[in-house]
């Protein structure tokens, strides 16, 4: 069976600058994605994932960059599997 899910995402991030310096700090964003989910037998079923997360961006100004500023931008691509067993 596919599926689609979307929604709310949160972390800590955290940017590093080379060798000048760093920023963090928690970020909300977004995360989409899809799937497929496969019964093999009675009571179980697996499933593979892929996730989309964009936890938006951040500046690094020039006191943690050496007199430049840069923008950071947090995205990760996840991709999991799982199986599953149903009571």
């Amino acid at each position: 069976m596919p599926y689609l899910t979307g929604g709310l995402a949160y972390g800590q991030v955290k940017g590093t600058v080379a060798g000048t310096g760093s920023v963090s700090g928690s970020h909300v964003g977004w995360t989409a994605g899809g799937g497929l989910e496969y019964a093999f037998a009675n009571h179980w079923s697996a499933k593979l994932e892929y996730l989309y997360v964009d936890l938006g961006k951040d500046s690094c100004n020039a006191a943690c960059s050496g007199g430049n500023r840069f923008d950071l931008e947090f995205r990760s691509h996840l991709i999991r599997g799982g199986l599953n067993y149903k009571f």
